[in-house]
């Protein structure tokens, strides 16, 4: 992923600097590309914890588990009065081969914290295999990708509140007596700190934004846009919705939701708002779920009039989608649901003589095309 898109590896590939055990006598140790956990038996839970908090962030890692071990990676977590023994306690992300695989469990904190109803087993995780996590945590809500699956989507104001922030660790679970060794191994893990990333919409009003457009602010927190009655097409530039400022380098974070066959855009770096499509750069949202043939500017994370995406990362109509849209002078990069399918220098293209700064904006697509956007964040370099 590369720390040109604010990704750092937490394990240095030789040893463990960096990284405390607390609590347990499983032992840890490094091998090839690999940390390997090790049970130790009539050991309660051990946890191999980052010396840095991590309060806003994303992190992926791949891990693989021998099937009678139980596992998982605490987050945001911390250990009992401070103490450096004291029980880790917090929010952990389940490793497992029964079912449960990516729901959120409070340990030594209340237990799941992924409510019972929507709890169900599912065979998203591979056992003998390794399996790629993906965990985004922006304030309250906690999202779990596993195997290119979205398996959480929690939202937990109380543990935000006893949690806000805290060390990730690598969990090997206690066993009884008789039983084991087992192992689990993990490689990979890298972290993008979104703790300074400022939002763009506040959930509640279009405060910061100009539109003509009919888009409300969702009782979830989300922002519709749902244009009104004989409001079609896509020329009707005063009808998408635009930042009052404008931005120059940034790394701008969303997530929408399109209905089937849903086509908008996300805007940026557009001079004049009364003509984006020639004063300015526009990424495409547009429902290509599915859809195996080759991919055109003109399709889901496609730039329009430059370049196609690399692969189809689309989400099914009516899911979450996430974009990250990384601007750092004439490079540009855009990251679509976890995999990078732009990466550009905008100076070798036919958009070169676009403004280098201007405001963001959303597509209004007309009728029938009813979007949802929420998280709409932006991080300014």
């Amino acid at each position: 992923h590369g720390a040109e898109l604010g990704w750092v590896q937490l394990f240095n590939g030789k040893d463990l600097k960096g990284w405390t055990q607390r609590n347990g006598t499983a032992t840890y140790r490094v091998e090839g590309d690999m940390i390997i956990g090790k049970t130790n038996e009539g050991s309660p839970n051990s946890f191999l914890c980052t010396d840095q908090l991590y309060g806003d962030f994303e992190l992926k890692f791949e891990v693989k588990v021998d099937d009678a071990l139980n596992s998982g990676v605490q987050i945001r977590s911390q250990t009992k009065n401070g103490e450096p023994q004291g029980r880790v306690n917090g929010p952990q992300v389940e490793i497992a081969i029964n079912g449960s695989a990516g729901y959120i469990y409070g340990e030594a904190a209340g237990g799941w914290m992924t409510p019972d109803d929507v709890r169900d087993n599912h065979d998203y995780f591979k056992p003998g295999e390794w399996n790629a996590y993906h965990v985004k945590a922006v304030g309250a809500r906690i999202m779990v990708w596993l195997n290119g699956e979205l398996v959480s989507d929690l939202v937990d104001e109380a543990k935000l509140e006893s949690h806000p922030k805290g060390f990730i660790g690598l969990q090997v679970h206690g066993i009884g007596r008789g039983t084991g060794p087992y192992e689990v191994r993990w490689r990979n893990l890298e972290l993008r700190d979104l703790s300074n990333y400022q939002s763009l919409f506040n959930g509640k009003n279009l405060e910061g934004w100009t539109t003509t457009g009919n888009w409300t602010a969702q009782e979830d927190g989300s922002l519709l846009i749902h244009p009104r009655p004989g409001e079609k097409g896509w020329q009707r530039y005063d009808a998408y919705i635009w930042t009052k400022k404008q931005y120059k380098d940034f790394v701008l974070d969303l997530e929408y939701s399109y209905p089937p066959k849903g086509n908008s855009g996300v805007f940026f770096r557009v001079g004049d708002t009364a003509d984006p499509v020639k004063q300015g750069i526009e990424a495409q949202i547009l429902d290509t779920f599915g859809n195996a043939s080759a991919l055109s500017a003109h399709d889901h994370g496609g730039i329009i009039s430059t370049v196609g995406p690399t692969r189809n990362m689309s989400a099914a109509p009516n899911q979450w989608n996430r974009m990250v849209v990384h601007c750092i002078g004439s490079k540009l990069a855009v990251e679509l649901n976890g995999e990078k399918v732009v990466d550009i220098d905008l100076s070798e293209t036919p958009v070169k003589d676009r403004p280098l700064s201007g405001y963001i904006g959303l597509q209004d697509h007309g009728e029938p095309n009813n979007l949802r956007f929420r998280n709409i964040r932006i991080l300014e370099l």
